[in-house]
């Protein structure tokens, strides 16, 4: 049997009862003391109040026969107060006329008695006008004295209190204390046969933790095959977006470009034929429009100019660009690219992501610079895309941002900085954004460079297939790619579409 721990809890509550007891003590013998000392002084003041009553109601009499002279006779004024003045609370009565001068009564004046003085005023009034105020100051020393006389016995009363209230608890702890002993006796006796059912405890949960462990690895295995699904389904949907927009490049883009030319020259041969030239004027005006559509479209499904210069040169051009569309705001672009190396999966992302940010600068950032950095850090498996995108704009409270997004049904816009975080985790990378109203924002997008090559190696196959297929319509389409350039320069120059046949004309 083990040693029973002796327990202090008489000790304990002694402890904490002594400052309840002290506190009770206080209360019990300066309650009744400080409640007599309140009354005897609101006591006091009501008879001081009463008192400047019936002096005022005396005076009022003198004021109502002399309304001039009654202030300067002091003698009839000091025999009207001295009734008043001789009882026992009474210390000192005055008379106030209206300006507040005190008019002389031949007593002493006030300052002379001892002790505190409670001052309560009645006003003197004639034909309804205040003429003087009668002031009249009551002894508060009664008050203080039986307060001291009532907390002797109060103070005893409340250690007898004090006492009883101390002794009886403690007295009933030791008792209990006694029985607990008894109590934790036997439970360290059963603590024994715990010990014994705790062994066979532990290796029950040493087991299922272990095919816990097993679950989690398999759950990790699963999360990492997950990710490579959407990292090649990414790549899978930039492919088929970059096709879509080749094909519209090639094929309709062309076509529109040759109708453009032939209606130049049509409205350039009619002569007097004034509504042909105006219907082709307006056909000329529609063709342009079309084929800026069509180049929005190009932009949007699948830039081209990546898979025709790289990730380095499209994001300087779209940042040119952007400075083009915003002359109030200033880019500086620090790229620093390998020649070769990044996935068409990471690049598309990376030219997303720059895309949506100067998207929102534009905006919401009111921004007079911007700084677009882009470079790749590490070796090995712990190489990554960098992109910090920093802007010297108005700031935001980021949190409410995210819960405003978070409450907004899809489809209602507002979730650009969601749609960034979605594609950078998508592809195993992580996205940090350090922003403060009126402190600008700063983005950071870091992207591993380990992309899936199974993704890449189909985008590869595929983009050969169609070159493959394309390559019999090139030198077709020979004609239309020269119109096509010579459209691209006409917008390029900002000439309207229908410059040429009026310059003819």
């Amino acid at each position: 049997m083990r040693a029973v721990i002796p327990v202090s809890l008489r000790d304990y509550l002694g402890a904490r009862m002594r400052p309840l007891v002290v506190l009770l003590l206080a209360l019990v013998a300066i309650s009744a003391p400080l409640a007599d000392y309140v009354l005897t002084l609101r006591v006091l003041r009501q008879s001081a109040a009463a008192t400047a009553n019936e002096v005022a109601t005396v005076i009022d009499r003198e004021v109502q026969e002399r309304p001039v002279l009654w202030r300067y006779d002091s003698l009839k004024l000091l025999t009207h107060v001295r009734t008043f003045a001789m009882r026992s609370d009474i210390a000192r009565i005055e008379v106030l006329d209206r300006d507040g001068a005190r008019i002389d009564l031949g007593g002493e004046r006030p300052g002379d008695d001892m002790g505190r003085l409670l001052w309560e005023s009645a006003p003197l009034v004639i034909n309804g006008e205040t003429v003087g105020h009668v002031w009249v100051a009551a002894r508060a020393s009664r008050a203080a004295a039986d307060a001291l006389f009532l907390l002797i016995p109060f103070g005893l009363l409340g250690v007898c209190l004090a006492g009883l209230i101390y002794w009886l608890p403690l007295r009933a702890m030791d008792v209990a204390e006694r029985r607990i002993g008894g109590l934790i006796t036997r439970l360290r006796e059963r603590e024994d046969e715990l010990a014994r059912f705790n062994q066979t405890l532990e290796q029950q949960v040493a087991a299922r933790s272990q095919e816990l462990r097993a679950a989690y690895d398999e759950l990790q295995e699963k999360e990492i095959r997950l990710r490579e699904v959407s990292s090649r389904a990414i790549a899978l949907q930039e492919a088929e977006r970059r096709g879509i927009a080749r094909e519209l490049h090639d094929s309709a883009g062309q076509a529109i470009t040759a109708i453009r030319i032939n209606l130049q020259l049509i409205a350039q041969g009619v002569g007097d034929m004034d509504w042909v030239r105006s219907l082709g004027e307006k056909t000329l005006t529609l063709t342009d429009q079309t084929l800026e559509e069509i180049r929005r479209a190009v932009v949007t499904l699948g830039p081209a100019i990546l898979d025709d210069f790289g990730l380095e040169v499209a994001v300087r051009r779209y940042c040119a660009d952007f400075e083009d569309r915003t002359p109030e705001t200033v880019v500086r672009c620090e790229i620093e690219l390998p020649a070769s190396g990044l996935s068409p999966a990471l690049e598309s992302a990376c030219y997303r992501l720059v895309q949506e940010a100067l998207t929102n600068i534009a905006r919401h950032a009111e921004a007079h610079e911007v700084c677009v950095s882009l470079r790749v850090t590490g070796d090995g498996e712990a190489r990554a895309l960098v992109l910090e995108i920093e802007d010297d704009g108005c700031g935001f409270d980021a949190e409410a941002a995210r819960r405003d997004a978070r409450r907004r049904p899809p489809g209602q816009g507002g979730r650009g900085l969601a749609g960034m975080r979605e594609r950078v985790e998508l592809l195993g990378g992580a996205l940090e954004l350090e922003t403060a109203p009126g402190d600008g924002t700063r983005l950071r997008a870091t992207l591993p460079c380990m992309v899936e090559t199974r993704a890449d190696d189909e985008n590869d196959h595929e983009r050969d297939e169609f070159d493959e297929d394309g390559e019999d319509d090139e030198d077709d389409e020979g004609e239309g790619d020269e119109a096509e350039v010579e459209g691209d320069d006409d917008r390029a120059d900002g000439h309207d579409a229908t410059a040429a046949p009026r310059g003819s004309a």
